[in-house]
């Protein structure tokens, strides 16, 4: 499994797609989806979204909160809810890959410990977790095929 993570704009939604395309291209089976509340929309084939539990606008329009208090409050409804995070992982066979297209909120990942927890949940249920950490600024998807 793999958590794509990065500054907002930097691409990882562009990496997830080239990432599937490559995976479709050589018949290996691979899922894709999205962790970020405020996306508002992505080129790849989304497994899951967490839109369908919380979605920000909803969040920030319901408790009158900013973006990023309404991306915290949506995370750490997500860390308060992970079964519904395991019952979408557990719909996918044990050799399939997920790669989990996550927020781009730095205070998710320096200030807060909501992706550090997630993660360790990952762990206690079984799953080998990699961090891919995008920096570049958005280029073209062929630059991520090696």
């Amino acid at each position: 499994m793999q958590l794509v993570m990065g500054p907002a704009g930097v691409g990882k939604s562009t990496y997830c797609k080239t990432i599937q395309d490559h995976c479709a291209a050589s018949g290996r089976r691979l899922h894709v989806a999205n962790l970020d509340p405020a996306a508002e929309n992505f080129e790849y084939e989304c497994a899951f979204d967490v839109r369908d539990l919380v979605n920000l606008e909803d969040v920030m329009e319901e408790f009158g909160l900013g973006p990023n208090g309404g991306l915290v409050y949506c995370m750490e409804y997500l860390t308060q809810n992970c079964d519904w995070l395991k019952d979408c992982l557990d719909g996918f066979d044990e050799d399939d890959y997920v790669i989990l297209d996550c927020p781009g909120q730095v205070e998710l990942y320096s200030h807060l410990p909501i992706m550090h927890n997630l993660t360790r949940q990952l762990t206690m249920w079984g799953f080998r977790c990699c961090s891919v950490y995008v920096s570049l600024p958005r280029v073209s998807a062929s630059c991520f095929c090696v």
